[in-house]
């Protein structure tokens, strides 16, 4: 079966399942929430998901079950949610993941297809092993300036948030580094920790516990804002010295989405637990002890985030060669 016409048929058949809705829809849920998580239980996406999942079972009144469907870089789960009635009763675990899928080719569907509900993100931090010669972001920054493509920097794939969050501070601050993906985070911090990379970029959350133990030493923030870090004091934040990073509007984020098209009805009902949720004193706690910010965006305003994120990732991926179709054929607009 050729994809264009699979995914006619896939489209087809959601809608045709949105028309057998019953009426009766402002008393959902009725049966289970199926929840399929993108990624793999354990991580940041799966912990969250199921924080909210739970938080918001007491708003709703109704199980929601969260299962993990892993693979094709979130195509997996995108297409089984998308392939389902869109009644409310399939949820997508995502994260900032999601606002690639579309020009690296995993699936068709773009941030303007799904209702977002962003619950959590860890921002980004830069960090060198402790006993680096760079004790500040201004001596890494003018070492890489005086020694193009010379400092390794280590991140997740290419294309992760991190690693446009570095080429963002790496234009801001007109300097050239040598960029060494890993699979992950861990590894990236792990080949700083040994001296394969001179410094990492990934989140505070997962550099927590190194920092604490004093294995790694943070330089600052890639934000705009200063990030206090529990026993650690205020982490400076980048973006001061260089605002132009808030060019790239990437962002870590976790939480899940709906088809778009979705009943009003419905959506109604999961915007109003979704808002109660994130009081919830367990998710509160869990976010601090993870170094986590909470969100709580959905709607027009997640909408307007999101889309700024899809817009500056989709065409900085066509710029670096690594996207598979080109964000103008997809109709995303330049930043």
């Amino acid at each position: 079966m050729k994809s264009g016409f699979k995914w006619a048929v896939v489209l087809v058949g959601a809608h045709l399942a949105i028309g057998a809705l019953p009426a009766n829809a402002q008393q959902y849920p009725t049966r289970p929430i199926e929840d399929s998580v993108w990624a793999s239980a354990g991580g940041g996406t799966d912990l969250v998901n199921r924080l909210i999942a739970k938080a918001m079972e007491k708003e709703l009144g109704g199980k929601i079950n969260v299962v993990n469907r892993t693979g094709g870089g979130g195509g997996v789960a995108m297409d089984h949610v998308w392939s389902q009635p869109h009644d409310g009763y399939s949820w997508l675990g995502a994260s900032e993941a999601m606002q690639n899928t579309a020009v690296m080719g995993f699936h068709p569907s773009k941030t303007k297809d799904w209702r977002w509900y962003m619950v959590a993100g860890a921002p980004a931090s830069v960090a060198v092993r402790a006993n680096s010669p760079y004790k500040t972001i201004d001596d890494l920054v003018k070492a890489a300036q005086a020694n193009p493509g010379k400092v390794n920097v280590s991140h997740c794939p290419i294309g992760c948030v991190f690693h446009l969050k570095w080429i963002a501070l790496a234009d801001a601050a007109k300097m050239k580094v040598n960029y060494v993906p890993y699979e992950g985070s861990a590894p990236a911090m792990v080949a700083a920790l040994s001296g394969e990379a001179d410094a990492v970029i990934s989140s505070i959350s997962e550099q927590a516990e190194y920092i604490k133990a004093g294995r790694l030493r943070t330089l600052g923030m890639v934000e705009m804002a200063p990030f206090e870090f529990a026993g650690q004091g205020s982490i400076p934040a980048i973006g001061a010295k260089f605002p132009d990073i808030a060019k790239m509007p990437a962002r870590q984020w976790l939480g899940f989405a709906v088809p778009a098209d979705t009943p009003k009805a419905v959506t109604d009902r999961i915007d109003a637990a979704f808002v109660k949720a994130m009081q919830d004193g367990d998710l509160k706690k869990i976010a601090h002890d993870r170094y986590l910010n909470l969100f709580g965006a959905y709607g027009d305003e997640s909408m307007k985030i999101l889309s700024a994120m899809e817009s500056a990732v989709s065409w900085k991926l066509q710029e670096l060669g690594v996207a598979k179709i080109s964000p103008e054929k997809l109709g995303i607009a330049k930043p």
